[in-house]
């Protein structure tokens, strides 16, 4: 028989639809822009099959010549994997020809035919940093299989057909080849058959833990209740776990632990197929549980006591003992026969058990009008952002020896017409929860800025405090919406004094670090905000440069009858002394209180004995009147 020339050979359309499916696939399950299947010519090599479910540069038909460095040219020479997790960071692969598209990230196998000639790779890229798990490793390899049992196919056919060419000179060979072929195609037809199993298991399931994802879940829950419809149905049931340190595990120890755990977790519960239960993951950090029972009350409380004690028993972490923080929610086919609604419902009464602090919680109309106010309070403080109807209130910081107001703390107000009055942290607290702190951590400090402005030509050093947020304090690009408020209003940037508390610090303290040195550098003052109720807040005084702290008003007060809080509070400001550091204490409303502080040197108060936060009209009226008073005084 002739040689086959596999350059020949084309790639019918059906195989080719096929191929699409693969990409497109691979793309939404690795979560990647660009999945591609390429041909290699002799002088170049070519897009054949791109992913169309995504925004990337790749287009079939797209090709480069050979000999400048390409990711799947190496492949196709070395004939091995190639994996490049960040192309930034490698010398080897820094200027490769993608890196002009921002894909940085890739990973790609040889594609072959049956008798070894190379036809191309199978490949992934990524816009960022990736480093593609092993499982990603394992799909990659599954779908370039299931391409070479295709190509396998195709060479066959081309085989097949050439060997009809010959088959007058060559009829006994032909037919024992016609055998061996028909032996082939059925083995291949039968691993074509495995892979798309494999596609269609993938399609409905987690591939970290195994158990039904999200749309699987929905499926079954639409199929469970209206067999619970039926007159002679059982009831129905939705079980929703959520974790509350399942986050910080997740960042701390990596994905691939966390999806360890839950498996762990869900293996501790033992035989559950008297419950006839499924175990699906719905988000990344959750479990949930559906399952048909006769005697629907009793089997809900005997299972919620097991997922109870598993959540309360010992989970060895890299050498690490830790539990998990486990909130409960039930939601049953009494509740509702919607499939959307009964899972909804036992999400809302997991929220409400974390909320309330029960072990678990079933849905009721109550805890759904509850979300719905959290909501519809959402919506307000989404309305008000808009509008512009959020304000500012001032509260003046004073020296406590001559009760000169020595500069203020900004802090939101909202005045809804039914809501009545909503407090600065209360709205910290929604805009954060609702994605909104942008725009009012924006709001504040743009008009905080404007107002320091207005008053510094009337004073000789105030400082306007302004909260930043964690969620602010981790963004990119906060330095420079603050270097672009100073430069607008033409503020110097000593007269602003950022307040930073703990929690803004924990998040990721390489970030945070970096954001309040760059502040530093701009010289905008940084104060460490709530200072002494954290657990390490001396420390943060030596990794971060802060130029004062805010001693929390919880030690002042009771400087009266607690000798412990005297101690605390004076401390600090020695040490604060030693540092270099000025020191403000809140919360002084007494004549004791600022007795105290006179007494330990403290320079500035701030607190109800010298003013409640108020209105800018108010708080400008007095401040002004104030420093025109000390320069008629001094004229």
């Amino acid at each position: 028989m002739s040689k086959i020339v596999t350059a020949n050979i084309s790639i019918p359309e059906e195989m080719l639809n096929s191929w699409q499916t693969i990409v497109n696939l691979l793309a939404e399950i690795i979560a990647v822009p660009a999945a591609l299947v390429m041909r290699i010519d002799k002088d170049h090599i070519e897009v054949f099959s791109a992913n169309n479910n995504d925004s990337h540069p790749y287009k079939p038909g797209d090709s480069e010549p050979l000999n400048q460095g390409l990711y799947c040219e190496t492949v196709v020479n070395e004939n091995r994997m190639l994996r490049v997790p960040n192309a930034k960071k490698d010398p080897k692969w820094i200027n490769n020809p993608d890196m002009k598209f921002g894909l940085l990230a890739y990973c790609g196998l040889p594609v072959s035919w049956p008798n070894g000639d190379i036809f191309g790779t199978i490949c992934v890229l990524d816009n960022k940093e990736n480093h593609f798990t092993q499982t990603y490793q394992n799909l990659l390899l599954s779908f370039r299989d299931s391409i070479d049992a295709h190509l396998k196919t195709l060479y066959q056919n081309h085989k097949l057909s050439q060997l009809n060419d010959e088959l007058k000179s060559r009829v006994h060979t032909r037919t024992k080849d016609l055998v061996d072929l028909n032996y082939s195609l059925n083995i291949e037809i039968d691993k074509r058959r495995a892979a798309e199993q494999k596609i269609r298991y993938q399609q409905r399931h987690d591939l970290g833990t195994g158990f039904l994802n999200r749309t699987a879940l929905e499926f079954e829950t639409e199929n469970l209740l209206k067999q619970a419809a039926l007159p002679t149905g059982k009831n129905a049931a939705v079980i929703h776990v959520g974790f509350a340190n399942g986050r910080r595990i997740q960042s701390k120890y990596g994905y691939s632990v966390w999806d360890h755990i839950l498996v762990q977790f869900r293996h501790r519960l033992g035989d559950l197929s008297h419950y006839n239960i499924i175990t699906a993951r719905p988000t990344s950090t959750d479990l949930a549980f559906l399952f048909f029972s006769d005697d629907i009350d009793e089997d809900i409380h005997n299972l919620c006591s097991q997922l109870i004690e598993i959540s309360q028993s010992e989970f060895d972490i890299e050498g690490e003992k830790l539990h998990l923080h486990s909130y409960i929610g039930i939601a049953t086919s009494q509740d509702t026969l919607c499939s959307s609604s009964i899972l909804k419902f036992a999400v809302e009464a997991m929220q409400s058990c974390k909320d309330s602090g029960h072990k678990f919680s079933f849905y009721s109309q109550d805890i759904s009008d509850i979300q719905k106010n959290i909501n519809q309070l959402e919506s307000y403080l989404l309305q008000a952002v808009r509008n512009d109807d959020l304000l500012l209130y001032f509260q003046p910081k004073v020296c406590p020896t001559t009760h000169k107001w020595l500069g203020a703390e900004a802090l939101l107000r909202w005045r809804h017409p039914i809501l009545g009055d909503i407090s600065n942290e209360t709205l910290i607290h929604l805009a954060e929860q609702n994605g909104l702190i942008f725009e009012v951590g924006s709001f504040v400090l743009r008009s905080a800025i404007q107002k320091a402005a207005e008053w510094i030509d009337h004073v000789d050093d105030f400082k306007l405090g302004v909260n930043v947020s964690a969620v602010q304090l981790q963004s990119p690009q906060f330095v420079n919406q603050v270097r672009d408020l100073l430069a607008t209003y033409q503020l110097p940037a000593h007269f602003l004094e950022l307040e930073v508390t703990e929690s803004g610090l924990i998040a990721d303290e390489v970030v945070a670090r970096n954001t309040l040195t760059a502040l530093s550098n701009i010289g905008v003052t940084l104060s460490l905000d709530d200072f002494g109720t954290g657990y390490a807040s001396f420390n943060y005084l030596k990794k971060f440069p802060f130029d004062a702290i805010k001693i929390d008003k919880s030690f002042v007060h009771h400087l009266e009858d607690s000798l412990e809080d005297r101690e605390i509070v004076r401390s600090i400001i020695n040490i604060a002394r030693k540092l270099g550091l000025k020191v403000t204490v809140e919360g002084i409303e007494k004549d004791e209180h600022e007795t105290f502080i006179i007494d330990e040197g403290c320079e500035v108060g701030q607190g109800y004995l010298y003013g409640k936060p108020m209105p800018c009209d108010l708080f400008e009226s007095s401040f002004l009147q104030q420093n025109t008073s000390n320069v008629d005084s001094y004229s």
